[in-house]
């Protein structure tokens, strides 16, 4: 347990530098032939009245995010949840995020969102519901969402180490828009573009 503890430490403490890459999808087609998922699961937004849910789940996958960058979310009009429910047990399995207005943290990597303009950001599903298609339908459950509200423009970040992941947006016809460098430095809750650090180190970038 010692050596756990330490590790952690270590890991919050080390800044890490990570390449990521911008993808864009312009002019997007509605997605009508959808991945089918098990009929024991509810896609919908999410609202305030899931908060004991979204933290159960944010419990299992990382307890600080919660309060950190999740209350914030709720909180902001710029921020949509979506996100899979088990109906038998009520519980989230996947959430994701839509973005529909310009916000500090894309503004660093020098993108503004403009009307008709949106970003996909951190989809994450729980270990125990992987491997059923749930990514794959909640990536097009996004698109839709964002064409329904009349995008013009999507925007996604992938680490450029996460092959499955540039495989899955590019199959879903993004192109690469932009690479850039993100410094993550986990002990003082910083995920910010290097460039955009380097500039305004002091800056409050909600992520």
């Amino acid at each position: 347990m010692l050596l756990k503890d330490i590790r952690s430490f270590i890991w919050k403490i080390t800044p890490k530098l990570h390449k990521v890459n911008t993808y864009i999808l312009e002019n997007p087609s509605y997605i009508e032939q959808k991945v089918l998922i098990n009929e024991n699961y509810l896609i919908r937004e999410l609202s305030w009245d899931d908060k004991n849910e979204l933290k159960k789940f944010h419990n299992i996958r990382n307890p600080e995010s919660f309060e950190k960058k999740i209350i914030p979310r709720l909180n902001a009009k710029e921020w949509i949840g979506l996100a899979v429910f088990d109906i038998h047990t009520g519980d989230i399995a996947y959430v994701a995020w839509v973005i529909n207005a310009s916000i500090r943290y894309f503004e660093e990597f020098g993108i503004f969102l403009k009307t008709g303009h949106f970003l996909l950001k951190d989809g994450y599903c729980l270990p125990k519901y992987r491997h059923q298609g749930l990514h794959t339908r909640m990536e097009q459950e996004r698109i839709n969402f964002c064409i329904k509200s009349g995008a013009s423009h999507i925007f996604i970040q992938i680490h450029n180490t996460n092959k499955k992941g540039i495989e899955s947006v590019t199959q879903n016809g993004y192109i690469l828009y932009q690479q850039n460098y993100v410094l993550q430095w986990p002990i003082f809750n910083i995920y910010r573009a290097f460039i955009g650090f380097l500039k305004k180190p002091l800056r409050r970038v909600i992520k």
